[in-house]
């Protein structure tokens, strides 16, 4: 075929892709003529593409059909050290080829990437070399491999890259019927590699099925960075002239509206691509019907159609093309067989918050969607086990907002004589930093502190969850004040991060932890445009957001959010300062819930120091710190210690506060836990009942602190044998936990663990076995592996399980809880002894001698030492 027949064609072929169906058969008459050699062939690459499931795909792979020669032509050359031996489809930019070293070093199967005729202008040209580069930065285990690169003989660009024998994500997950929670998990490994290129300042923009394969061990690749955009300011020239040549690297039905449009492309674009994979791999369907390859009819469904909800689409009857062009009717049964799961359970399963999650991906608006993949990831993390997630439909308070909008003025009236404790402690907060920084600065943290006591005047005294419970005045005015931060503070965005802080602070006080959650990551957001990442402020939001995490019980994610804040303040800090010690007080009891004690008591002793010199011997910071480093000490065995900083704790809270205070109830509650290990149930249960009825008072009954209090009670009236009067407090706190907190929180599973105890005690072997077993399943997920908590609870499950002679099992977890704890708690500690025990009995009833003998001789060992 001659280059002019070629460019004929392809003419043609353009002008026809802009008509319907079944206007075109007119326009190809008109055109073609009596020349129906053209026309077949026109008609042949329209066909071409109304197969395909891509249409940026299909065009290249009908240019791809008009000029064969190529194929001929490559088929057995050598290209570099590697040898082409097939066609493995086409890419963003070229044709793929398999190939394998040829140098007889070693094997290798490779995939060859060429930049096709017609394809081999300068300017494409630049584009290949930027994909080099680009790929190169990109090392990840779930990113295919750049090996090699070049020219061929002929001037041809190409790439050697990482074969990768596997099959799309969406036909993957088809396949081997994975159920929702397994394609979710296989799905964050897919946001790993793609945030992992946004970290390398590179934008996908062509995330689809076809570039995601996975293999047979089901590990996804992502493959294709052919379209990719640097952002890195190197290539910031270069790049700007790309955007302006307006040709299609995409796949239109995964593009952002913004993309189709011409605009701006961020890694929101590919944040809303992985949107559409997620509503593609859950339900089944893609959440536009294009039915033309028009561009513009394309443009219109994309960025002016409203979609349905994966659970809602999943009920509809479709006829879907496959690749090969054959037409297939999908429904409602097909979708749920190939997920094990009826279509009504799945319906219920996809309804709420993983419909609410793939909605905010593919938010029209790129700043409604979620600000990294790293946070769209977390919040399929936080679904699967349980834990409130950041997307959510818009809410009445949403609504009421627009109506405070028309009502300003009364509002206002009602709010500024709502807010006080709140400006008191940001007043005290500035003024610290107001005496150590240069004039200039201080005048404009006055005018901030200005506007933030116009605007919360006399808040928090009659807010705080500690003083007053849940007064439902107060969830009013904190409601409507959350409301009116959108329309009063809009252009005073250092206001705004204040009153968001502590607004959003007060919710997690609360318990209210999907509104607390609202302010806290808006307040980071703005702190980070405001004051950039290396600052103060952002490390007081990552703060505030690592205690909403420890709050909801995510310690890992708790624990790294910490980390960060401290990096940033030893960073960006001359001289510590109580913020910088409270990260550090607080980064140290998610240490200790995460069993890191050791380093746990450095971090304390360290935040001690430094609010000592910043505060003197007494102040509340002080005993907060001494009463948190007291709780590690208990946990490290060092009763002595542990109830001197208790006391000393209590002793500033009482001097400084009064009695009837939460924190003197918190200590109270940790002496009495001293008062157990020494045995003195008495005095135990004396300090328990104090602290519960302080609590109840201060904050009301629902609160998951009263619950926590429940579970004290009922711990000690374990312990003096009173079983019934421990069961009904803990069936009490189990309870409160779920009026008050997430499902499966971890101290759900303190309850579950202790009623186990307590139905063991009460020979309810089967019954403490499910508990016990409920306990297990919340703390794998809360705690690391190789945590006590977790040997011990296998450790009460086999005894559980032996009681009921199912040995095999008993066997199991007794084993397994006393190697745990033997490693984690000692060789002496109590419940590495109770497991030992026991051993020797299971083996007994399967009547291996050897093993009895064995663990005999291992309790004997103990009792002489």
């Amino acid at each position: 075929m001659d280059k002019e027949r070629f460019q004929q064609i392809k003419s043609i072929f353009d002008e026809a892709l802009s008509f319907n169906q079944p206007e075109r058969e007119s326009f190809l008459n008109l055109k073609c003529g009596n020349d129906s050699e053209l026309k077949n062939e026109v008609l042949s690459l329209l066909k071409s593409i109304e197969k395909s499931e891509d249409f940026l795909e299909s065009q290249l792979e009908s240019v791809y059909e008009s000029g064969k020669k190529l194929e001929d032509v490559l088929i057995g050359r050598q290209i570099g050290n590697y040898l082409v031996d097939g066609k493995a489809g086409v890419g963003g930019m070229g044709i793929v080829y398999t190939g394998k070293r040829n140098d007889k070093e070693f094997e290798q199967k490779v995939a060859i990437k060429i930049l096709k005729y017609g394809f081999n202008s300068d300017y494409h040209l630049k584009r290949f070399q930027i994909e080099r580069q680009t790929l190169a930065k990109l090392q990840h285990p779930n990113i295919a491999r750049l090996l090699d690169g070049g020219k061929t003989t002929d001037g041809l660009p190409y790439l050697i890259m990482e074969f990768i024998d596997g099959i799309p994500i969406t036909e993957y997950c088809d396949q081997k019927r994975l159920s929702i929670e397994q394609r979710l998990r296989l799905f964050t490994d897919v946001c790993t590699a793609v945030q992992y290129a946004h970290q390398n300042l590179v934008i996908h923009r062509d995330i689809k099925p076809g570039n995601i394969l996975v293999t047979e061990t089901g590990v996804p690749k992502l493959l294709d960075f052919g379209i990719a955009k640097l952002l890195d300011e190197d290539f910031a020239g270069i790049a700007d002239g790309l955007t302006k040549t307006g040709i299609w690297h995409l796949t239109p039905e995964f593009a952002s509206p913004e993309q189709i449009k011409g605009e701006n492309v961020t890694t929101a674009s590919d944040i809303y691509s992985l949107g559409v994979l997620l509503y593609l791999v859950l339900s089944g369907h893609k959440p536009y019907h294009v039915s033309s390859v028009s561009p513009i009819a394309i443009s219109s469904v994309i960025t002016g159609e409203n979609i349905l909800k994966p659970s809602d689409i999943i009920k509809k009857t479709r006829e879907i093309k496959s690749v090969e062009g054959e037409v297939e009717t999908l429904t409602p049964a097909d979708i749920g067989k190939r997920r094990n799961q009826k279509p009504e359970k799945l319906f219920n399963h996809l309804k709420g918050d993983l419909d609410n999650i793939v909605m905010k991906a593919m938010h029209k608006d790129p700043s409604r969607r979620y600000v990294s993949v790293e946070q769209f990831s977390e919040d399929i993390r936080r679904h699967l086990v349980g834990l409130p997630v950041i997307a959510r439909k818009d809410t009445a308070s949403y609504l009421l907002s627009k109506f405070v909008q028309r009502h300003k003025t009364g509002f206002i009236i009602s709010i500024l004589f709502v807010l006080f404790l709140i400006a008191s402690i940001i007043s005290i907060a500035w003024q610290a930093d107001i005496a150590s920084s240069e004039r200039n600065k201080a005048k404009i943290e006055a005018r901030k502190l200005e506007r933030v006591n116009m605007f919360l005047q006399g808040m928090l005294s009659s807010v705080n969850p500690r003083e007053i419970g849940r007064d439902v005045k107060v969830y009013d005015v904190l409601e409507k004040a959350s409301n009116d931060i959108e329309t009063e503070l809009r252009d005073q965005p250092e206001t705004e991060i204040e009153i968001r802080r502590s607004i959003g602070n007060t919710y997690t006080s609360l318990g209210e932890y999907d509104r607390a959650e609202i302010h806290l990551f808006k307040a980071l957001q703005l702190s980070e445009r405001i004051y950039g990442e290396e600052s103060q402020e952002v490390a007081a939001s990552l703060h505030d957001i690592a205690l909403y995490y420890h709050w909801l019980g995510n310690f890992h994610i708790s624990d790294s959010l910490y980390h960060k804040a401290d990096g940033i303040y030893r960073r960006v800090l001359n001289e510590p300062t109580q913020s910088m010690a409270n990260n550090l007080n607080d980064y140290a009891l998610v240490l200790s819930d995460l069993g890191s004690y050791e380093e746990a008591k450095k971090f304390f002793e360290e935040a001690l120091d430094m609010s000592e010199k910043i505060n003197g011997s007494k102040s509340t910071d002080v005993a907060s710190i001494m009463n948190n480093l007291a709780i590690n000490l208990h946990y490290l065995k060092d009763l002595k210690n542990a109830e001197k900083y208790y006391l000393k704790s209590q002793e500033i809270y009482i001097e400084l506060l009064g009695e009837d205070r939460p924190e003197v109830a918190s200590t109270y509650n940790n002496l009495a836990f001293v008062a157990m290990d020494k045995n003195n149930l008495a005095q135990a249960e004396e300090y328990f009942t104090k602290s519960y009825n302080l609590k109840l008072k201060l904050m009301g009954e629902d609160h998951p602190d009263v619950g926590l209090a429940l579970n004290n009670l009922g711990a000690v009236q374990l312990k003096m044998k009173n079983f019934n009067s421990a069961e009904d407090y803990f069936v009490k706190a189990i309870s409160q936990f779920k009026k008050t907190l997430p499902q499966n929180h971890v101290w759900a599973g303190i309850s579950y663990y202790l009623i186990g105890k307590t139905l063991l005690e009460k020979q309810r072997y089967k019954s403490a076995e499910l508990n016990f077993r409920k306990a297990l399943s919340i703390r794998k997920k809360a705690f690391p592996k190789g945590h006590n908590l977790i040997y011990i609870t296998e450790g009460e499950l086999g005894l559980s399980l032996l009681k009921q002679n199912k040995l095999n099992e008993a066997e199991k977890y007794l084993l397994s809880g006393y190697n745990g704890c033997k490693a984690s708690l000692g060789e002496k500690d109590s419940s590495t002894v109770r497991f030992l025990q026991q051993l020797p009995v299971v083996y007994g009833k399967l009547s291996d001698n050897e093993k009895v003998s064995e663990y005999e001789e291992i309790l004997n060992n103990l009792s002489d030492d």
